[in-house]
């Protein structure tokens, strides 16, 4: 992702970058991810980094992608071709939210980052379940006059308030968290459903 004449170009060193901002990052944190330490892994000056990168926090960006990405493929991986919308809408926010949780607090931390822009809230979570919604409504399982997107929102965040819940309270079990995120979940997709 190195800008040349202000256009972005895909190189080796990136890919580096990248790969051990997502190393450092889901291993030990974002607060451990900077700049500096970034330079000292990869043995090269600032410049590399910001030839490539505006800041840490794009690089975070990246980091919080490529997670998402991962909890994505894994979740997706789930679905059933031949079930309801409404069964593979439930499947794939009881394995995106376990794989979350069977992961850790930093990967947590990273599937929870989003990027405002002119649009709307961006984060991979959220695209992958308002295309869900999309197929539903295609398949005339979902009401036409769904916001999928905010159908969406609403899921992402009842995901990362409860796992945020998890890791701050050693109280609050999986299993509580997993019951309160599905009875979330069935209530919009009741809102959802055509009949």
């Amino acid at each position: 992702m190195a800008f040349s004449k202000g256009k972005r170009i895909e190189d080796e060193t990136s890919k580096r970058i990248v790969d051990l901002a997502v190393n450092i990052g889901c291993r030990e944190g974002a607060d451990a991810l900077t700049v500096t330490r970034l330079c000292r892994e990869l043995n090269c000056d600032r410049r590399v980094i910001y030839n490539r990168f505006r800041d840490i926090d794009e690089i975070n960006l990246v980091v919080a992608q490529r997670c998402n990405e991962e909890l994505m493929a894994k979740a997706k991986n789930a679905l059933k071709p031949q079930a309801s919308f409404e069964e593979n809408f439930i499947i794939l926010i009881k394995t995106a939210f376990t794989y979350i949780y069977e992961k850790n607090s930093y990967f947590q931390h990273y599937t929870a980052l989003y990027k405002v822009t002119e649009t709307g809230i961006k984060n991979t979570i959220l695209q992958e379940i308002s295309a869900l919604v999309e197929e539903g409504k295609a398949a005339g399982e979902v009401r036409a006059e769904t916001d999928s997107h905010k159908a969406a929102q609403n899921i992402w965040l009842l995901m990362t308030g409860i796992g945020t819940m998890l890791v701050a309270n050693i109280d609050y079990k999986y299993q509580d968290g997993l019951d309160t995120l599905l009875y979330g979940a069935e209530a919009v997709s009741a809102y959802m459903r055509t009949s």
